[in-house]
């Protein structure tokens, strides 16, 4: 009597800490469960790199105001960046339109915000063309090009492919390139690619986006 007297005074005790621990396991495997499907639902977005986002390294280009530019220049910015030429009739410009009509509004949101138009044309895009170019759209803008190998620094880093359709020696040549505008965080990795068909509202949507899962990882 004395013996199942003692086993049922442990036991109950026993019972109320097994019950205890199996809650707050089960409560921590839900938390987990719950933080999980938060995150891979935010890493459907849009053109979003991740968790595997291209860390960009050392390049060296010029800009239209004919100065160097570089890592240094990603870091602490937020960059769009457009590879085209100043020469193209259609998709160039018409991108470049309206990043000029969201630009206002993303500056004034976000204070480090920078767009690049990078010519993949070196031989007709000179400093003097590209800066004539890139301020017809925005003030703020920046122009880069220089030479073929400065360029490419660049374009082989972010993956960007592009073709001179130089069939002869004629000057009136056409250069087939991404449409896409290419999304560099302030830590210069690329994380983000938004693709054509682009509207002004949908590239500050997947901005943004992009832009707040980004910060909620640092």
């Amino acid at each position: 009597m004395i013996s199942q007297y003692s086993q049922s005074r442990f036991l109950v005790p026993a019972m109320v800490v097994i019950a205890v621990m199996a809650a707050t396991t089960g409560f921590f495997i839900s938390a987990k469960q719950a933080e999980k499907d938060r995150l891979e639902s935010q890493v459907q977005i849009q053109g979003l790199f991740w968790p595997n986002p291209r860390q960009i390294g050392e390049f060296e280009t010029v800009d239209h105001n004919q100065s160097s530019f570089g890592l240094s220049q990603l870091k602490g910015k937020w960059s769009f960046v457009f590879f085209g030429y100043t020469h193209c009739p259609d998709i160039c410009p018409i991108t470049l339109s309206m990043m000029a009509s969201i630009y206002p509004e993303l500056n004034g949101t976000v204070d480090n915000v920078q767009v690049l138009f990078v010519s993949v044309d070196p031989a007709r895009d000179s400093t003097d063309k590209l800066a004539e170019y890139v301020n017809y759209f925005d003030p703020d803008f920046i122009g880069l090009g220089g030479t073929e190998n400065q360029v490419n620094s660049m374009t082989r880093q972010l993956g960007v492919a592009y073709f001179l359709n130089k069939e002869d020696d004629t000057e009136n040549y056409l250069v087939d390139h991404s449409a896409s505008l290419y999304l560099i965080s302030p830590e210069a990795q690329m994380v983000g690619k938004l693709s054509p068909p682009l509207r002004a509202d949908g590239i500050k949507k997947q901005f943004y986006q992009i832009k707040e899962f980004i910060d909620a990882q640092s």
